[in-house]
């Protein structure tokens, strides 16, 4: 359901967002008004696409070298490379390649039978795909014959991301893929047939500006992305003759010039859909020369784009969403057109090269010891390359990536591989490249002062502590009421997480649900949110919370952050909350101070979602409290920890972690049933720690989190990671 007017949110828009921000969006509406009359904006453009003979075109792609990110001449090097250093990932790529020719599609993770129904399809040939479909959607159809901004994205039941993330073509690069593993040329030809067949049939199902695939700038310009890219594996194939050349003109021409007239710049904030909706032009302009507006999308586009991913950097390279889901995604379309645009001859400046490398680093810094990243903001699941099948929140592979990619040795660890990713993206030469670099990655503890986030380390231990701003400079977009939230791990095991997105438009109530103050590791206040929700918008989150992260530092073995918000300022009787955590690996412990300073009473709640459901509530026993003893030595818990009431988590059928409580309030203890969503549409069963506590501020409140595994703790596989998708969401 589309948002309601809030007169408060829109004061508090033209309190914080630039007046020059609002005049450019202005500017923008009444230049498309004036250039195309009012109903332009409302349906879709319409224009007459050269149909190339090929000439040039087929000239450069089959006798002469073009601009390609990975070099086809590599093919056959490349893929020996990956047979015998990557054999089960090329397992991977296969599987779903031949799936994919089945119309079973990868969407968030989970396999979906995406058939067009009642179509012939001979022996050999790909299943036709229904991209009108909603996968996820209970049967929920788009009208392929309404225009496409004038789809309803918000019909009841329905998830227009899910039939997006069929319509982004992303098999594209499994068939090309698959090409260049397979052992004969009548294979790879058959492969890039169906690279081919997935062209056509999108085309001849979807025309241009019309339907739920046209609906939005982004996808149209990811799709181009997706198109211009993963025709580098198959361009050389004898399958790919002038007919074929000239139906992949004239389609990244409709979807470039779509993207260019409906450029989602016309709001007072520009997001990270303005930014995907230049990439794909940029993309096109720079592999596809001889196309006749390649120069303006790679010039006057690109120019807009390298400006914009200046924007949307902050210094510390963390983005500007808030959310380390859309900074993966991002990041991933940001080096996918710096390194188009250096393969066509007119490179990106090199601050926004120094840009992207900041977004690799910083999720480097973010990783835990499993290669995760934590889930701060909303997390869509959606990639910007693909290369190989991958969880929501595996990024353990992307900083290495990027050291290979932009040849810069601080985004290489000593520890790390050299993912398969490289030889996919950057074939033999990026794998040697990779090899070469020194590795002068940071892996301490690090504070992400832009983004209010830091993450300290210790042996095996990790703890993320967020305190920042919210999204797009304040207004919120994907971010979420996690201030003072925490994720804790030990080796490959979470202890707590944040609960997660789920969906978005699709269950707006559990859309707010999610980012709201309850479903984050931290403390609630009366029941009242960090920064007010706003009924009906799902992606406005005003930032009143102030939330800072006040420090980082090391004393007496322990790692250490504090963070601080004035959320609940707002209240008759204001409170700011502080949090203090600590992480040591010696003592096999993490601690949390919690101090709320104010006046009055109140009723608070203290929330940690544990990604577990063996989690029971116990005495600790008397070894337990021998260590927790120590704790008041240390400052924490003056008068020690409650030995009657503890909570136990249970991992792999043994004791993992024990978490115990002190507090200046008396405060009840409870485990609720729970879930934690670690993708898009996607939940899994968790269980809740809550600690209820009533009385008046100042108060105080300590956590402490006892590992209690020995040397058979479950330790981290990397060969498991990247596993394709099975299940249903």
């Amino acid at each position: 359901m589309p948002g309601s007017l809030d007169l408060g949110y829109l004061a508090y828009l033209a309190a914080n967002v630039p007046p020059w921000d609002i005049a450019r969006a202005v500017a923008v509406r009444a230049r498309r008004a004036v250039r195309g009359g009012m109903p332009k904006a409302l349906t879709p453009f319409f224009f007459e696409v050269p149909r190339l003979s090929g000439g040039e075109l087929l000239r450069n792609a089959l006798t002469g070298r073009r601009p390609s990110i990975v070099d086809p001449a590599e093919r056959e090097a490349t893929a020996h490379l990956l047979r015998e250093r990557y054999p089960e990932a090329c397992r991977f790529i296969l599987r779903e390649a031949d799936a994919c020719k089945r119309a079973e599609v990868p969407v968030f993770g989970k396999w979906k039978d995406c058939r067009k129904r009642n179509s012939d399809v001979e022996p050999g040939e790909i299943v036709p795909i229904d991209y009108d479909l909603d996968p996820i959607g209970h049967q929920v159809r788009y009208d392929v014959s309404v225009p496409g901004p004038r789809v309803n994205l918000f019909q009841p039941g329905a998830d227009a991301k899910a039939a997006w993330e069929v319509g982004r073509l992303q098999q594209l690069w499994r068939y090309g893929q698959a090409r260049w593993l397979a052992r004969s040329a009548t294979e790879r030809s058959a492969w890039a047939r169906a690279w081919i067949a997935t062209i056509r049939q999108f085309r001849n199902d979807c025309p241009v500006g019309m339907g739920v695939q046209w609906s939005v700038a982004m996808e149209v310009s990811s799709r181009a992305f997706h198109v211009a890219l993963s025709f580098a594996y198959v361009m050389d194939d004898p399958a790919v003759d002038r007919k074929v050349l000239g139906e992949v003109a004239a389609m990244l021409e409709e979807h470039c010039a779509y993207a260019e007239e409906h450029l989602e710049e016309t709001a007072a904030v520009r997001t990270n859909h303005y930014a995907a909706d230049l990439v794909g032009p940029v993309v096109v302009g720079s592999l596809f020369p001889e196309l006749p507006r390649a120069r303006f999308w790679r010039e006057q586009l690109g120019h807009k784009l390298w400006v914009e991913i200046e924007r949307q950097c902050r210094p510390d390279g963390t983005h500007f969403e808030s959310s380390t889901g859309y900074q993966r995604l991002v990041t991933e379309l940001f080096l996918g057109a710096v390194l188009a645009a250096r393969a066509g001859g007119d490179p990106a400046p090199r601050s926004v090269e120094r840009c992207v490398v900041g977004l690799f680093r910083s999720l480097g810094d973010l990783l835990k010891p499993s290669g995760n990243i934590p889930q701060i903001g909303d997390l869509d699941s959606c990639r910007g390359l693909p290369l190989m099948p991958r969880a929501a929140l595996d990024c353990g592979y992307l900083p290495a990536l990027g050291a290979a990619a932009l040849g810069n040795p601080s985004l290489k660890n000593p520890s790390s591989p050299c993912p398969v990713e490289v030889a996919w993206l950057l074939g033999t030469s990026g794998v040697e490249r990779f090899a070469s670099l020194p590795a002068d990655g940071r892996t301490a503890s690090h504070l992400l002062a832009d983004a209010g986030i830091a993450t300290l380390r210790s042996g095996d231990g990790y703890l993320c502590l967020t305190s920042g701003p919210n999204g797009q400079g304040g207004c919120g977009g994907h971010a979420h009421n996690d201030k003072n939230s925490i994720e804790l791990s030990w080796g490959a095991v979470d202890l707590v997480l944040d609960r997660g997105t789920f969906v978005y438009a699709r269950d707006p109530k559990e859309r707010d649900a999610r980012r709201g103050t309850s479903a984050h590791s931290t403390v609630q206040i009366d029941a009242a949110e960090q920064n007010r929700i706003i009924a009906g918008r799902l992606f406005a989150l005003p930032d009143t919370s102030r939330a800072r992260i006040r420090f980082l530092g090391r004393g007496g073995g322990w790692e250490m952050a504090s963070g601080e918000h004035v959320g609940y300022q707002r209240l008759v009787h204001g409170v700011v909350h502080r949090r203090v955590a600590a992480l040591d690996v010696r003592r096999r412990m993490a601690v949390l101070q919690d101090e709320l300073v104010g006046s009055g009473k109140h009723v608070v709640d203290v929330r940690f979602h544990v990604p577990h459901v063996n989690v029971n509530v116990r005495p600790a026993t008397s070894a337990e409290m021998a260590r927790l003893r120590e704790l008041p030595e240390q400052g924490y818990a003056p008068d020690g920890f409650d030995a009657t009431r503890a909570v136990e988590v249970v991992v792999n059928r043994a004791p993992f972690a024990l978490f115990a409580f002190a507090a200046t309030l008396p405060f009840h203890l409870s485990v609720e049933d729970s879930d934690v969503s670690p993708g898009y549409a996607e939940r899994t069963p968790a269980r809740t720690i809550a600690l209820r506590l009533a009385g008046k501020v100042p108060a105080s409140i300590w956590t402490a989190v006892l590992v209690l595994a020995g040397e058979g703790m479950p330790s981290f596989d990397g060969a498991t990671k990247g596993v394709p998708p099975s299940g249903e969401a």
